[in-house]
């Protein structure tokens, strides 16, 4: 009898871990790309306006001149701080205002000057990935 209740018991554990874990898998996915057009990448030459090396994105401000020889304000959004300085070799000084930088990522789906940055070329020709 006492075995039997043993075993309830780690069913019932077995079953709640199970479904605590697909309730919280939603929880990991709000940092996703869903609202960038992941199908085409995007390329802009821009003069960096702005760089935050803040949580919890790193965020780009950029001046592109569009075909019209206008100014577009652009804004890259980038990965956390910590992880960039870990795997991508970044730091608060890796960009400065003035900087000409290539920036190659994935558009706003509504059109808005935003990218989702996958990398940077620097002037030098140092790629740089947003991991």
């Amino acid at each position: 009898m006492q075995e039997a209740h043993k075993l309830k018991t780690l069913a019932f554990c077995a079953l709640l871990t199970c479904a605590l874990l697909f309730v919280s898998a939603p929880l990991a996915a709000h940092h996703g790309e869903t609202n960038y057009d992941t199908e085409k990448l995007v390329t802009i030459k821009a003069a960096v306006t702005n760089f935050q090396f803040i949580n919890p994105h790193v965020l780009i401000s950029m001046d592109v001149k569009n075909d019209k020889g206008e100014i577009e304000k652009w804004i890259c959004e980038m990965r956390s701080p910590a992880m960039l300085v870990r795997n991508g070799g970044w730091d608060k000084n890796t960009l400065k205002a003035g900087d000409v930088i290539t920036a190659v990522g994935f558009r706003s789906k509504n059109g808005a000057n935003i990218l989702r940055l996958k990398k940077i070329v620097l002037a030098d020709g140092k790629e740089m990935p947003d991991l």
